[in-house]
């Protein structure tokens, strides 16, 4: 079963907050040794991330590691996977709960492996997914509840039949139906709080998983140990798994250096691209996951609320000299509106004359009436000066050093930018609150085209810019209605045209994520889900 790729849309800060088009990305694998050094199982791995995982159970997930690292313990209904620019779903996945399913309309039916049993031997059942299910509507605050949000209701016929009713046919079925499934006779009991606690206090809440790995710590240094869970069908060829917080990415990338992790997210592309030509090191991309932007608030400064202000301040942004002084430039392309090359299909094309034209920048400022009457350097309208606060996360070098750029491309054309560092949370809830000018922030891209959340509602908690396009909410609109991917695909495409020609933000450019393994690693995959997607066949050089 194939489909094209549902996208959904994360804040990138340290802790990602999970939301829930096509072009080539294909997976990125080291390869594989061949010498007799590769051990064929044993050994541990350490992992070096960012920033902890804030729980194990999928309905709960709200960082994207919380996301990866769930669907590797909880199997879903499915197991997707990347190729030739889509996702696919294949019956009888070993990663997947169902040998088969069937369509009918609005109604999705799963028939689960019979076989299958969680780890403490009680069997799998029908039952479970009703009750992650019925779970993801009482936690209707959680980002993944959207997975449940258009499901009427999950029936469990027998103990290996459950049916989904969905409100009409769409092309995300087989997308919400994959969340990894919890065991009801563990956890139908626990409070929220208690599901919270899974993983942290065994005595409260015991860890009952159905895929490879369980987890056998969780310290209070945040460290989270992955074994084999005995039980599953899929065996890791490793013994042990050990994923460790780096907040510092210096850090984390001297652990990497020191031989103290296997493999690890590293945030700089000047180092990326050091590492990438070293011995002992391979680079391993996930690809166009990232996304930035400046979000202008209309209502924050009044020169923000005219589109050819807005549309001036993005053409007098040389996104092309910023992504070359960061080292970004075989790491990341420019964004011209909100979908980039994996959404080849949907994605705006550039400006008509080129996204960076400070000669046609000016000429929009001058026509709106900006001019720079006393000579100072600074742009004046009826005694207002061209001025405003850009905010940038305190805590992302990367953002401070393009901000740093742009502020010196903007005062080229007359704009006075001064900028204001903020610890992420308290910048990202002022952007909620709509309390700013100007703001420098990202989204992670998901696997969903969906953009309504962002674009549809001037309400949301996410528009940030309160954007309110009619015509292009139209166009949303149409395509959530759609029963096909390649029905819904002209809407979104056309609400994404004509959002990119409102410039609520100057879109910047979408990036990479970049991990590099160590040479004592191997077989490790990564695609465009992300960089846990084959753990159980990573293998280490002589089990050490």
């Amino acid at each position: 079963m194939k489909r094209h790729i549902r996208m959904g849309w994360v804040i990138l800060g340290p802790l990602a907050i999970l939301l829930t088009g096509c072009g080539e990305a294909p997976r990125q694998s080291d390869g594989g040794a061949s010498d007799a050094s590769l051990a064929a199982t044993g050994g541990s791995v350490a992992v070096g991330v960012a920033s902890a995982p804030t729980t194990v159970l999928p309905p709960l997930a709200t960082s994207a590691l919380d996301g990866e690292l769930g669907a590797v313990l909880f199997l879903g209904l499915n197991w997707p996977e990347w190729g030739e620019g889509e996702l696919t779903y294949s019956q009888g996945h070993p990663l997947g709960l169902a040998r088969s399913w069937q369509v009918d309309g609005a109604t999705l039916t799963y028939r689960l492996d019979s076989g299958r049993t969680w780890s403490d031997g009680v069997p799998i059942r029908a039952a479970d997914v009703a009750f992650t299910y019925g779970l993801l509507k009482r936690l209707e605050h959680m980002p993944m509840a959207i997975a449940a949000a258009r499901v009427d209701s999950v029936v469990a016929i027998d103990d290996s039949t459950v049916v989904f009713h969905f409100d009409a046919p769409y092309p995300g079925m087989f997308y919400d139906t994959g969340v990894g499934i919890l065991p009801a006779h563990a956890y139908e009991r626990l409070s929220e709080d208690e599901l919270a606690s899974v993983g942290r206090s065994p005595e409260t809440a015991p860890v009952v998983v159905s895929g490879p790995f369980t987890v056998s710590a969780w310290g209070a240094d945040q460290r989270i140990e992955l074994v084999a869970n005995s039980r599953s069908p899929v065996q890791p060829r490793v013994d042990r798994i050990s994923i460790l917080a780096f907040p510092d990415p210096a850090t984390r990338l001297a652990a990497l250096r020191a031989g103290e992790l296997d493999l690890a997210l590293v945030e700089s592309y000047r180092d990326a691209a050091a590492l990438d030509s070293a011995a002992g090191t391979r680079v391993l991309r996930v690809p166009q996951r990232g996304y930035d932007y400046i979000a202008w608030n209309p209502s924050g400064h009044p020169a923000l609320a005219s589109r050819d202000v807005r549309r001036a301040l993005s053409l007098a942004i040389d996104r092309e000299a910023v992504l070359a002084a960061l080292d970004m430039t075989v790491f990341a392309e420019k964004a011209y509106g909100p979908y980039g090359s994996l959404f080849e299909e949907l994605a705006p094309p550039p400006p008509v004359g080129g996204d960076y034209d400070p000669v046609t920048a000016g000429a929009l400022l001058s026509a709106a009436g900006w001019e720079d009457e006393d000579g100072d350097g600074v742009r004046e309208k009826n005694g207002q000066v061209l001025a405003f606060e850009l905010g940038v996360p305190a805590d992302n070098d990367r953002r401070i050093s393009a901000a740093q750029l742009i502020q010196a491309q903007l005062a080229a054309v007359g704009v006075r930018v001064d900028l204001g560092s903020q610890e992420f949370n308290s910048l990202f809830a002022r952007a909620r609150a709509r309390d700013y000018e100007a703001v420098f922030l990202g989204w992670q891209v998901g696997l969903d085209p969906d953009i309504s959340f962002f674009w549809a509602d001037p309400e949301s908690p996410v528009n940030i810019a309160s954007y309110d396009g009619p015509v292009a909410r139209s166009h949303i609109q149409a395509a959530l209605a759609s029963t096909t991917a390649r029905e819904a695909a002209p809407h979104w495409a056309e609400a994404a045209r004509l959002i990119a020609m409102d410039y609520p933000y100057a879109f910047l450019w979408y990036f990479d994520f970049v991990w590099v393994a160590s040479k004592r690693l191997e077989a490790v995959e990564v695609d465009a889900v992300g960089f846990l997607r084959n753990p159980h066949e990573w293998r280490v050089r002589d089990g050490t």
